[in-house]
């Protein structure tokens, strides 16, 4: 299954997705040939290697005479916005929009995407304005260029063979961004509600850094914004927006195809590390027992050496992914350690369940697991140790007494 992961280094915007497709390798011409089937006339192609932050990409454009903002060839001055805010004398509506993808010579798989975004932009026009569905007129992105970047986008994916469109969470910019109706807080109306239920974060930056058109193809044609998957990336591509910001202003595409899933009982652990040489003894018992409870699976000590042959402990943990950072904090906090090494691991687990067992000498629970069609079972120590404290016995005793009295598998 061939999927595409897009990366919202700088933001994102209609042009920016193109650039990175075709820079990924969809054949411009295919994709040019494709557009000039949609009835729409004089605009031309523009693009062009630029360099942001270092970083090599492809900045495309559509130019269209009295509408475009930067002539070809001018790098556009730093701005609030990446894309195009060239506006039709009058909006169009939805079913204008969808009226010209239909009469295009696009493929269906095409225009039902295209047609996607623009129903779901509709929707998102519709809730801000406090109108319907049908009466909206679009306005930025119901301009020429912008129809021809959202059907260029979904031509060049389908030129990829991309099945499944994965994005990161949207970066968000700072300070105030100006439209065709006004001045506007940062993200637009439209665009913040197109960004509604996805993730965000604030990017530190000032500028508009995820424009409409962009958050209208990304949240329209990915199912769980946010997700990264498990990739093998085969191919990557730079899409770079008009604006220059203090970071790449990049899109970045990885397309390639899915990771083989996981076999039955492997998940994904992150080991926590941290060299500790100058810590008394005596307080390892309550930062051992602080990790754990920070949400550790399980936590360690072993001896190390370290320069000059000096004597250490490795405090080590190990911990489910979303309790990552709390489990570091936790040891920075517990331990003298200055820092926590972190690692993702993939573990197997076998499948188990925990039973309590009456006994005559109380309750114990018992884990039990199945490996190759053998039964495992172990007592659950708190409770062996809780029972020995009980009746003053040693715990391997009690231990030995509680396995005769478990019964048979």
């Amino acid at each position: 299954m061939s999927v595409a992961y897009a990366e919202m280094i700088g933001g994102a915007s209609g042009n920016m997705l193109l650039g990175a497709l075709i820079d990924a390798g969809a054949p411009l011409e295919t994709v040019e040939a494709a557009l000039r089937t949609i009835p729409v006339e004089g605009w031309s192609f523009v693009h062009r290697r630029v360099t942001k932050r270092g970083i090599a990409a492809l900045y495309v454009d559509f130019a269209l005479p009295g509408e475009d903002r930067n002539p070809p060839g001018h790098e556009p001055a730093q701005g609030h916005a990446h894309e195009h805010e060239h506006a039709a004398a009058h909006g169009r509506r939805l079913e204008d929009v969808l009226a010209v993808i239909e009469r295009s010579g696009l493929s269906p798989s095409q225009r039902a995407r295209a047609a996607a975004v623009y129903v779901r932009l509709a929707q998102a026009e519709a809730r801000v304005h406090g109108s319907t569905v049908e009466r909206i007129h679009f306005h930025e992105v119901g301009a020429v260029d912008a129809i021809l970047d959202v059907a260029a986008a979904c031509v060049a994916l389908d030129l990829l063979g991309v099945e499944e469109l994965f994005c990161s969470a949207f970066p968000t910019g700072r300070g105030p961004t100006s439209m065709q109706h006004g001045t506007y807080p940062n993200p637009p109306p439209a665009t913040a509600e197109l960004l509604r239920g996805a993730p965000t974060y604030d990017a530190g930056i000032v500028g508009e850094m995820v424009t409409t058109t962009g958050a209208a193809i990304l949240t329209a044609l990915v199912r769980e914004p946010g997700t990264r998957p498990a990739l093998v990336a085969e191919r990557i591509g730079y899409g770079a927006g008009s604006a220059d910001f203090p970071i790449p202003n990049v899109l970045r595409l990885s397309v390639g195809r899915l990771a083989a899933p996981a076999p039955p009982g492997c998940d994904e652990v992150v080991v926590l590390e941290a060299n500790v040489d100058d810590m008394p003894p005596q307080h390892f018992e309550l930062a051992l027992e602080r990790v754990l409870a920070a949400g550790a699976y399980d936590a360690w000590l072993a001896p190390i050496s370290m320069k000059k042959s000096r004597p250490a402990i490795l405090f080590g943990a190990l911990a489910p992914p979303e309790r990552e950072a709390e489990v570091a904090r936790a040891i920075l906090r517990e331990t003298t350690s200055l820092g926590v090494r972190v690692r993702r691991e993939r573990r197997y687990v076998l499948e188990r369940r925990v039973d309590e067992v009456a006994t005559e000498l109380g309750p114990v629970r018992v884990k039990t697991a199945e490996v190759d069609g053998a039964l495992r079972r172990t007592l659950e120590y708190d409770d062996v140790l809780r029972i020995a404290r009980e009746r003053g016995r040693p715990v391997g005793e009690i231990a030995a007494r509680l396995e005769e009295l478990l019964p048979p598998s």
